[in-house]
């Protein structure tokens, strides 16, 4: 894969992968196949919003650092 992924690409093609997956329609050996891709974007997903989180506790951390009220 040569170009990662937007957070919405990953989400959309996970949510593809796990209507395949229970259609019940698949061969075994392409549904393990797709539980593994599946796995991956899992993984890129959480990682990409424990990034994000990480973003906003920083930004209000440092928001009530600067002393500023609401």
């Amino acid at each position: 894969m040569s170009k990662q992924k937007s957070f919405e690409e990953a989400l959309q093609e996970l949510e593809k992968i796990v209507g395949r997956l229970e259609s019940g329609e698949l061969p075994l050996e392409e549904s393990i196949a797709l539980f593994e891709q599946g796995m991956a974007l899992s993984v890129d997903c959480r990682k990409t919003l424990e990034t994000a989180k990480q973003k906003v506790v920083n930004i209000t951390d440092a928001e009530k650092g600067s002393g500023a009220d609401d």
